[in-house]
């Protein structure tokens, strides 16, 4: 997934080198302690987030780009907050 949204961000004009490393990012997020703040939020019963995993699927869609992984995890969010709304 992470390659992939790095290849959306170039595709965009990003370049390479201003982007963080899997290796880098990844050991960072050894070292966190909680949830995200949407995961949080979505376990706590938000009926709304802020979604970063909806922005990158509607980026990509508008450059004729998917990815099924991408869209699982944006079904599976899609559904707890539609859930938590409901309740």
């Amino acid at each position: 997934m992470y390659e992939w949204v790095t290849g959306l961000c170039v595709s965009l004009g990003a370049n390479p080198d201003d982007l963080v490393p899997f290796d880098k990012y990844a050991n960072a997020a050894l070292s966190l302690q909680n949830p995200s703040s949407a995961a949080r939020a979505i376990d706590a019963g938000a009926p709304h987030i802020e979604r970063v995993d909806r922005l990158v699927q509607c980026i990509a869609a508008s450059r004729s780009q998917q990815n099924p992984l991408l869209d699982n995890i944006v079904s599976t969010v899609d559904q707890r907050l539609e859930k938590n709304r409901k309740a």
